[in-house]
């Protein structure tokens, strides 16, 4: 529970010195590159996961195109947002869920806007399909993306798998933008936090991401179902898992 509790402080000393910082980007919005913006999210991610002594170890990111992409990542724990944004090279905007407790929250939702997150809606096809528009047009304007196709942490979902099915229509980001895919692979993020809850346990421990090849197939077969990309992506994460454990 220390870890927590210093993890929580410090985010809370976060929240304030945020507000001169959001007050500043948001006055002058054009006078501040994206990377600006962002560079504030990602140090202070960084710092946090210093402070519980959550090591990265990340591979691949040479291999990130110099374009903007849409980034795909398996999802286990609560600390994963945190973990992305340290692990990639550029400004991001998520595709997060619409619902309250995010789309409300003082603070993070004037930052989520700022950095161009979007917001979707699940369980209405029509606002969903716009909100994939929406995400699809900040990466074609230069901003890249990133999503977490299983829709929710992956032993929630499915208590015993190493990465759960994918909603597919999420990967309709990538074929509307004609961009590349790149899957990030967070291999071992489940035990660093215990619980669904906004309060829970967090262990130091190390955690390795790896980023795979660039995906273009989608591209270059524009009528390729979203669907077979999906399960292509996902088993080649559980590749990457199984390797990692079986050398731990």
């Amino acid at each position: 529970m220390f870890n927590y509790i210093k993890f929580a402080l410090y985010i809370i000393l976060v929240f304030f010195l945020a507000i001169p910082k959001l007050a500043k980007f948001e006055i002058n919005s054009d006078k501040y590159s994206a990377r600006e913006k962002f560079s504030f999210l990602e140090k202070h991610a960084k710092r946090a996961l210093s402070i519980v002594n959550i090591k990265l170890n990340i591979i691949g990111k040479e291999k990130i195109p110099k374009e903007p992409v849409l980034f795909v990542i398996n999802h286990s724990s609560m600390l994963d947002s945190f973990i992305l944004v340290s692990s990639v090279d550029r400004p991001i905007g998520c595709v997060i869920a619409d619902v309250p407790i995010w789309k409300n929250m003082p603070i993070i939702s004037h930052w989520t806007k700022l950095i161009r997150c979007v917001y979707i809606n699940r369980s209405n096809t029509r606002e969903g399909i716009k909100s994939i528009i929406e995400a699809s047009e900040n990466i074609l304007d230069g901003h890249s993306m990133a999503i977490f196709p299983e829709g929710d942490l992956t032993w929630v979902k499915e208590p015993n798998a190493l990465v759960s099915d994918f909603r597919a229509g999420a990967l309709k980001i990538a074929y509307k933008a004609k961009c590349p895919i790149v899957p990030l692979v967070i291999k071992n993020s489940k035990d660093t936090y215990e619980g669904y809850q906004p309060v829970g346990k967090i262990t130091s421990m190390p955690v390795e991401v790896e980023f795979l090849d660039p995906i273009y197939d989608h591209i270059d077969n524009p009528k390729l179902k979203s669907t077979i990309l999906s399960d292509s992506i996902k088993n080649n994460m559980i590749k990457k898992i199984e390797e990692f454990r079986s050398r731990s």
